[in-house]
């Protein structure tokens, strides 16, 4: 009751200022274009002087159908000067100023019709009904203001103590960071003396390990060279010690193709240019090339280009391959991870022989790996902190309106369909697009910056560097923000190529204090 009364009041004080104004402009004598402002300007009691200073003229020289100045003041009241202006009264609604240019061009641009004087009877005075309107709109944007008001305190209160949740958990995350590389520090160190002594210890075996090796490979290079010279005697027809041209040519085993001969090609690759070929050099360079042509004969040995391959297999392990290049890429923290997870491989990789260690040896080697275990895990804590520290920090350090009223919308997602599509715009994070008829989301843009303009620059936001059009730029979204009792999406529209416009409504746009609001209402009344 008290409040539309208190409406009621401002509509009564609306019209008695308003007839104030109409007594007031009509009262005061002034030429035809002149606005009440500027009246004191034009006086008939003495010469005109153009506002730019230039000349002055006779004060009868004013609204002559003439353009005297180079300002086009002297004609405020014709169309003479192309840079004039005149202004419509409009009495019972809004004062306007228009181009000069328009005076008598038979277009009612005046609600009172009279930038139209030549023809009057073409032009009615609507003043009175749009001002009426005018009225009621003005008190239909106070009352949506002064109840949005209150829920922007409600979103002003959340945010401010967001940020204060976000201030105080920061401060916490430094000092979890402090301790927390402390304890790294610690596992480090403890690791590091814990593999000096793994190492010693293991360096006996590893040592061992190393003769084996060394031994198998010998083992293996007298095989490899017994079993050549035997096949190398075997050729040798006249038990020369060397293998001519014609005692390879009468054995099938050099003939590569299965023609049932050995033709020059085949000699040349066996013999390398070679008219003989001696016991060393048959070892080092010709029984390499012939053995896999002896296991094939002995059906011990497939080509790799002759292997059936299982297309289903190779299909399934370069879509793995790919989940893993997607799964790690640009991730730090996974990468971290798995640089770690190698390392640690490398380094346990001793405990593969732990069955042939001694009791005291494995004790060290089990200790060694608890110690790795134990800084990875450390590693991987500080990671994660400062990650939480980064995020809070880029948080806190966006803009979230004068008193933080938008705080609390970030990373809240609003959609709206069309026929086409359906659009999600996540508040401070980007804006999609997604078809009806199915596939993917299309990026329209990341959040960028407060776009409004000087006036009031949280009145749009910018969200750009969107998924490139064909041929054309990425895309870009602005959303322009509205005052509205709840926070969703009016509209979507796209009006130039790959640049999409959102209408949003939220109680957070909803300060009566804003230069936006304060021009509309004066405006209004």
């Amino acid at each position: 009751m008290v409040y539309s009364t208190w409406i009621n009041q401002l509509y009564s004080i609306c019209v008695i200022f308003c007839s104030f104004v109409i007594y007031a402009q009509s009262d005061v004598p002034r030429p035809r274009g002149v606005s009440l402002s500027k009246a004191s300007l034009y006086s008939p009691t003495k010469d005109f002087t153009c506002f730019d200073g230039t000349i002055t003229i006779p004060f009868s020289y004013v609204n002559d159908d003439y353009c005297d100045c180079f300002d086009g003041s002297d004609e405020p009241g014709t169309s003479a000067c192309l840079n004039g202006v005149f202004h419509c009264t409009n009495a019972g609604h809004r004062p306007q100023n228009i181009p000069s240019s328009r005076v008598n061009d038979g277009v009612c641009d005046c609600c009172d019709g009279t930038d139209e004087y030549a023809n009057p009877e073409i032009c009615s005075n609507t003043c009175e009904e749009l001002g009426k309107e005018a009225r009621a709109e003005a008190l239909r944007l106070a009352e949506l203001y002064k109840a949005g008001g209150h829920l922007r305190l409600e979103l002003i209160e959340k945010g401010n103590k967001k940020r204060n949740e976000m201030a105080e958990q920061l401060s916490q995350l430094e000092n979890d960071k402090t301790e927390a590389e402390k304890i790294k520090a610690e596992k480090e160190t403890l690791k590091n003396d814990l593999e000096a002594k793994e190492n010693d210890a293991l360096k006996v075996y590893r040592e061992a390990e190393e003769l084996e090796k060394q031994k198998k490979l010998e083992e293996e290079r007298e095989k490899t060279v017994k079993e050549a010279m035997e096949h190398f005697e075997r050729f040798d027809s006249n038990s020369d010690g060397e293998l001519t041209v014609d005692e390879i040519k009468v054995a099938n085993v050099f003939d590569k193709n299965k023609d049932g001969e050995v033709d020059e090609e085949e000699v040349q690759f066996f013999f390398e240019g070679h008219e003989k070929m001696d016991k060393e050099n048959f070892v080092t360079t010709t029984w390499p090339l012939l053995k896999p042509l002896l296991m094939m004969e002995q059906g011990m040995f497939k080509p790799a280009d002759d292997e059936e391959k299982d297309p289903d297999v190779d299909g399934e392990a370069e879509e793995h391959q790919a989940d893993l290049d997607s799964e790690y890429e640009g991730n730090e923290e996974d990468a971290g991870d798995l640089e770690l997870q190698e390392d640690n491989e490398e380094q346990e990789s001793d405990s593969e022989h732990s069955s042939t260690y001694d009791e005291e040896t494995q004790k060290l080697v089990d200790e060694a790996t608890e110690a790795r275990r134990q800084y990875t895990d450390a590693e991987r804590t500080v990671r994660e902190i400062e990650s939480n520290i980064r995020n809070i920090k880029q948080n806190l350090e966006k803009d979230y309106g004068l008193q933080q009223e938008y705080a609390t919308l970030d990373g809240q997602c609003f959609e709206y369909e069309d026929k086409e599509y359906v659009y999600k715009l996540c508040m401070f994070q980007k804006v999609t697009q997604k078809s009806k008829n199915g596939g993917a989301e299309i990026g329209l843009g990341n959040w960028g910056e407060w776009a409004g303009g000087d006036l009031n620059k949280y009145s749009a936001m910018r969200y750009t560097n969107g998924v490139a059009c064909w041929n054309g730029p990425s895309r870009m979204t602005t959303v322009n923000i509205n005052c509205g009792l709840e926070t969703n999406i009016l509209s979507v529209t796209e009006p130039f190529r790959c640049e999409y416009k959102i209408e949003l409504s939220t109680p957070a746009a909803c300060d009566e204090s804003s230069p936006t609001q304060q021009h509309s209402s004066h405006d209004e009344l």
